[in-house]
């Protein structure tokens, strides 16, 4: 009574697995997004950048594991499911991020250095709606103009550009500035920036000083003020990443704060989109400790990342579908619990998936095959000792009670085996080759419970209906199986 109760707990146990699973594949997104995919089955972006230090001294491996981490989170604030990050010899990372099509823009986000200043500005000249194809003769015009202000001096002051669209929607504005060779202050104060609007609903990029940068910020305005009053013109403030210039508003009284905006007044709806949002990400993620100059940029498109799909899938159904036919054939009735065990455990596995999530790849769908094949081993472990115990005479119940009982030991000596090598192989490998060890871990463990736990629950169900499973039903021969022994009569009996 007490294994019939223990029976319908755990195959209500898997009734509900299976609905949070049905939920988690069907009913949360769309099935056609539930599973993530890989860099070499959706297609995307591979960019391979070097790491150097502009006085030519070799960069350290912390300086790169430092700009491993700050490519990584600004790969994830992009909203991309699980980027690769390797660093790859001395000097090198190699980024891979699935789902983008976009090289250029992934190459802009993650290859800025992001350093952030403040400048005042000490002059400026600037040239309005140029068709975008002169803007570097421009550029060189404004600069030839800009080193003949007084207020250039060559060695302590620079000139840096600001080019962006046309307020008059024609073209490009090119602003040039000459600023001191050193900014004011320094991004370090940067507490986090974030997407805002302005009243008239244009979308801008704040930015949050934390209490010594909003002191610095505060002394640094009211010195441009104080200037701009005794010359009698507007002061401005630059703001420059990355030697470009982001804005240079204008300021009209100290801002002690510590809220600075990036904007664009003159555009209809303030800064583009992916222009605000990539300088939100910059900001936040922080700089590059090196520069980093792009090596190679490779894009795998959605046709090839499709094609790898269809024959992964194709050799997981096949092997699949090879494995239920062997069971059943080999096994009989016993095949068609096991085959429905593993039903259970391959949509359980995708679950699981789903729901972690866990992008799969080409190597991860191997180790999805090979972890059919160890749940399959289980049950051809367990089955031969029932068959085994038939053989010797027992009745099907003993026999499954016994099979289990000695079958289990070898089965979890077999699965303690595969995990120890896929800890090795996720400790010492990365990108696919680790998404390989992650599923075959996964799929291992979920193994030991369909195979033993399920299995075991669904022969005691039919054992206590009163079904008695024949030998023939288990593909035991009937002459394999021993006569029971003669048990000796009473004394002077012959």
């Amino acid at each position: 009574m007490k294994n019939r109760r223990n029976n319908m707990i755990i195959l209500g146990a898997v009734v509900v697995l299976i609905a949070i699973a049905a939920y988690v594949i069907f009913l949360r997104q769309p099935v056609t997004e539930a599973t993530q995919l890989g860099l070499d089955l959706s297609g995307g972006v591979s960019v391979t950048m070097e790491g150097y230090r502009t006085d030519g001294t070799p960069v350290t491996r912390e300086e790169m594991e430092t700009a491993a981490g700050v490519i990584s989170q600004r790969v994830d604030r992009l909203g991309v499911t699980e980027p690769e990050i390797q660093i790859q010899g001395e000097d090198q990372i190699v980024v891979n991020i699935p789902g983008i099509t976009d090289a250029e823009q992934a190459v802009e986000v993650i290859g800025r250095t992001a350093q952030l200043g403040f400048y005042p500005v000490l002059a400026a000249d600037f040239q309005q709606a140029v068709p975008e194809g002169e803007v570097y003769q421009v550029r060189e015009e404004i600069q030839n103009r800009l080193e003949n202000d007084p207020a250039y001096e060559e060695g302590e002051t620079k000139i840096l550009f600001e080019v962006s669209e046309s307020r008059t929607g024609e073209g490009m504005d090119v602003i040039g500035y000459v600023l001191p060779e050193q900014p004011a202050l320094t991004g370090a104060g940067l507490e986090r920036a974030f997407l805002d609007r302005d009243e008239a609903g244009r979308l801008r990029v704040g930015m949050e000083l934390n209490n010594e940068g909003a002191r610095e910020f505060g002394d640094l305005t009211q010195q441009i003020v104080s200037e701009s009053l005794a010359r009698g013109t507007p002061g401005q403030l630059a703001i420059v990443l990355d030697e470009e210039v982001v804005s240079a508003p204008t300021v009209n009284e100290p801002i002690y704060g510590g809220q600075v905006v990036i904007e664009n007044t003159g555009l209809p709806g303030g800064l583009p989109q992916d222009e605000a949002r990539e300088l939100e990400v910059v900001l936040n993620t922080g700089a590059l400790p090196i520069n980093m100059e792009v090596l190679q940029v490779s894009t795998i498109g959605p046709t090839l990342g499709a094609d790898s799909l269809r024959a992964g899938l194709t050799a997981a159904l096949v092997g699949f579908g090879l494995v239920l036919l062997f069971l059943l054939f080999i096994y009989r009735a016993l095949g068609v619990v096991a085959d429905l065990a593993l039903l259970i455990y391959a949509f359980l596995l995708w679950g699981l998936i789903v729901a972690i999530p866990i992008t799969v790849t080409l190597p991860g769908i191997a180790g999805i095959v090979l972890a059919i094949g160890v749940a399959a081993d289980a049950n051809i472990v367990i089955f031969e000792r029932i068959r085994e115990e038939v053989r010797r005479g027992k009745t099907t119940r003993t026999a499954i009670q016994i099979g289990y009982q000695k079958g289990f030991r070898a089965i979890l000596d077999g699965n303690i085996t595969t995990l120890i090598a896929a800890f090795i192989l996720f400790a010492l490998s990365s990108g696919q080759v680790r998404g390989f060890a992650v599923l075959l871990t996964l799929g291992v463990l979920l193994s030991m419970f369909t195979a033993v736990a399920v299995t075991r629950a669904l022969l005691g169900v039919i054992s206590s209906r009163g079904i008695q499973l024949s030998p023939a039903a288990m593909g035991v021969r009937k002459d394999a199986i021993e006569a029971p022994p003669k048990t000796p009569g009473p004394a002077g009996v012959r």
